[in-house]
């Protein structure tokens, strides 16, 4: 099987789109080998290096063999190229090639490590102050230990991209567990599709949880992301749903996502 990334694959709903249609186009695949072809691509924003390590994960523990041909320089640069032989690795290509982190429920440490060393360190030119630094930390920290505590997932990856133009820092976290709308649904005993399964659980005061996790909860890192001129964007299940500023957007859309895709983008700008 070969699959044919585009010119662009972007924050934008044609970006998640894509991923989730390369998910329904693999998910049956086993012991196959699967092509992915960049030779059309110009540009790739980083942190959605988590759907595509989510993905390729996957298609691995089912002994797929995957094979990336036809980067062009800029692209090849954003990967670990130089840990490939004739497009793939020995073992575990995502982990050789694609940087994007993986996480358990139990590298609490290992994620604090990661917020604090590797996405600020990387931009030296990024002053932050104290307390806009450890509101970043804490949102992704949250929508982490939400992965685990309601969708019953067992890994989550994440990866980051950083926008020199206008000083954005985007995060994913990606899991490939339970979906909103199941959640939501069993919660309210409804039939909400995707859309409105993850406006009610962006709602304040809304959670599916039982007393498992209690945190701030997605309503306070909309609140924050409202006031820092940020934008929140989520996929789960057939739903896409984007805040920016005070307005918010949403779509459906007929190939389910499995799990959900949370990226979170801050205004580092001074």
């Amino acid at each position: 099987m070969e699959i044919q990334f585009p010119y662009k694959v972007v924050n934008n709903f044609q970006g998640y789109i894509f991923f989730s249609e390369m998910h329904h186009q693999t998910k049956s695949c086993f012991e196959e080998q699967i092509v992915l072809n960049f030779a059309n691509t110009k540009v790739i924003e980083s942190n959605l290096f988590a759907i595509l390590g989510s993905i390729i994960a996957g298609l691995e523990r089912r002994k797929n063999k995957i094979r990336l041909l036809n980067m062009q320089e800029p692209i090849q640069n954003l990967f670990n190229s130089k840990k490939l032989i004739n497009g793939s690795a020995r073992k575990y290509l995502w982990k050789c090639f694609v940087k994007c982190q993986q996480f358990a429920s139990v590298d609490e440490e290992a994620l604090a490590d990661y917020l604090e060393k590797r996405i600020f360190p990387e931009r030296p030119e990024v002053k932050l102050n104290k307390q806009l630094k450890m509101a970043v930390q804490l949102c992704v920290a949250e929508v982490y230990r939400n992965a685990f505590a309601h969708s019953n997932c067992k890994e989550v990856f994440i990866a980051h991209y950083y926008s020199v133009y206008n000083k954005k820092l985007l995060i994913s976290i990606v899991s490939q567990g339970r979906p909103f709308s199941l959640l939501v649904n069993k919660t309210l005993n409804k039939r909400l599709n995707g859309v409105g399964a993850i406006e009610w659980a962006v709602e304040n005061g809304h959670t599916t949880g039982k007393d498992t996790h209690k945190g701030i909860g997605l309503y306070t890192i909309r609140q924050f992301i409202k006031q820092n001129q940020g934008k929140i964007q989520i996929i789960s299940g057939d739903g896409v749903w984007k805040q920016v500023k005070h307005r918010s957007f949403s779509k459906l859309h007929e190939k389910e996502f499995p799990g959900s895709v949370i990226t979170l983008e801050f205004n580092l700008q001074e």
